[in-house]
Parts: structure tokens; C-alpha cells; sequence
């Protein structure tokens, strides 16, 4: 029993790993310019290089948390490392706890809730990589949106500012 769900897990990490470093489609050339990672005016390619969407996802897929460091968003790497290696942990922890089940039926709570806690973990790095994914498309998106709030006696006003690449 063990030994089955050991090789799904390696078949299922084996075959996200092969869909991440699978080759583009065909249609997609070298010589290809992406229109979204130009570089503003005014910066040199060098002092502003931006972070490739591609390799953040793979990075992130790899290991959750490193894909944000990538981006230049160490908080949120932080967080999502920390929130995959606990859900991580939860799953080793719980599947100690099978063996020792006392009657079937515990043994198949504790097993659904150790399969549970793995759900957890995949939709962690999952998240942690769909999130590095679009932190690195919107890196050159320009200024934060400003929210400003008037109010007088008989109105008030709320301008939202969001300035467009």
C-alpha cells in the first residue's frame, strides 16, 4: 500500500515536471520580440532586467517561495515557502499516524485526512507558481493606482488613478 502511493506520487511529480519543461509549440521562433517585456524609456537593458514569466512559473513549481525571490518579492516567497513546507510537514506527520491506527476505521480517517493535507500542499505550490507566473508578465507595469478620498458636507469624492503601460 505504501509502495503504490510512493510511485503515484513520483509519477505525479514526474509528469508536472515533464509539462514544465516541455519544449514551446513549434509556431513560437527565436526571433520572436514578446511586446510586454520591452524595456520603459529612459532605462538601459542592463539596469532594468526584467524576470521571465517562464522561468519564474518553473521556479516556483519547483520549489514554492523561490520564484518570488526571483521576482524581487521576498516577502511573499517567505510566505508561500513557509505555507508549503507546513502543509508539507502536516502530510509526512499524518502518514506516520496511519500505521499506528488502533481499528480500520481511524486508519481510514487518518488516511483521508493525510490524502486531504496533501491536496493542500499541491494547491500551495500551485498557487505559489500561478502567482510568480504573473508577478514576472507584470513587472514592467508601471506605477501603483492612487486612491484619493475628498469629502465635504454635502458630497464626497472618490478618484481612482491607475496609470496604463
Amino acid at each position: 500500500m505504501c509502495g503504490a502511493i510512493r510511485l503515484r506520487l513520483v509519477c505525479g511529480w514526474a509528469s508536472l515536471l515533464l509539462v514544465l519543461f516541455a519544449e514551446r509549440p513549434a509556431c513560437a521562433t527565436e526571433t520572436e520580440a514578446d511586446s510586454t517585456r520591452t524595456v520603459p524609456s529612459g532605462l538601459s537593458t542592463e539596469a532594468a532586467t526584467l524576470p521571465s514569466a517562464h522561468g519564474a512559473l518553473l521556479r516556483s513549481a519547483v520549489l514554492p517561495g523561490w520564484g518570488q525571490f526571483y521576482n524581487g518579492r521576498p516577502v511573499k516567497g517567505l510566505i508561500f515557502g513557509a505555507a508549503s513546507a507546513t502543509a508539507l510537514t502536516s502530510v509526512v506527520v499524518e502518514h506516520r499516524r496511519i500505521r499506528s491506527a488502533p481499528t480500520p476505521e481511524e486508519h481510514q480517517d487518518r488516511t483521508a485526512r493525510r490524502n486531504s493535507r496533501l491536496l493542500y500542499f499541491a494547491l500551495s505550490v500551485a498557487l505559489a507558481a500561478i502567482d510568480a507566473y504573473v508577478d514576472a508578465h507584470l513587472a514592467d507595469f508601471g506605477a501603483e493606482a492612487a486612491m484619493q478620498v475628498e469629502m465635504q458636507r454635502d458630497k464626497a469624492w472618490l478618484r481612482l488613478k491607475v496609470p496604463l503601460p
